[in-house]
């Protein structure tokens, strides 16, 4: 026979997606006025869409009850990695396929302006992983490419510290 292809599977009985992030934490991770590095909590979110993510204020984030407020629908679930200076941290996820990217969040206590919230779409990042430095203030993508980001704005590292 000719002519006949076998249907297209829907996405929900596709494989889940597998992503490999990688946080790379500089010497110099999440510092104070005085240069002191401290510890800096990263929060991953699995999320329906990026939405709701992207414009939700700062505040937002690291609160349990304000994140479901503002995400809605868009939040799955979220979990917590905690840095130190120097470190690095790597990880591969299963993801079901309705998880439709990853938000991360570095909870910086001085944090650069637009450089502390990134969000992933899971199908290209399943294929080039999430690669992420956290420095002093802001974080930089290596792996990956942000949704509604330039590539070359946050490869940069040279980054205002507020208050340094």
């Amino acid at each position: 026979m000719t002519g006949l292809k076998k249907p297209e599977l829907p996405d929900s009985a596709l494989p889940d997606r597998r992503i490999t992030w990688r946080l790379h934490a500089s010497p110099s991770l999440n510092t104070l006025p005085d240069g002191q590095s401290l510890a800096l909590l990263v929060r991953i979110y699995r999320l329906r869409s990026p939405d709701s993510f992207l414009q939700a204020p700062a505040d937002t984030f690291g609160d349990a009850n304000r994140e479901k407020e503002l995400l809605g629908d868009d939040l799955i679930s979220v979990r917590e990695v905690q840095l130190v200076p120097g470190q690095r941290h790597e990880a591969t996820d299963k993801l079901p396929r309705d998880i439709g990217h990853v938000g991360i969040v570095a909870l910086f206590h001085h944090p650069a302006v637009g450089r502390w919230r990134y969000a992933f779409p899971t199908a290209p990042s399943e294929l080039t992983g999430i690669d992420i430095g956290v420095h002093a203030c802001a974080m930089t993508v290596h792996g990956g490419q942000p949704v509604g980001v330039s590539g070359e704005r946050v490869r940069s590292a040279a980054v205002a510290c507020p208050g340094a």
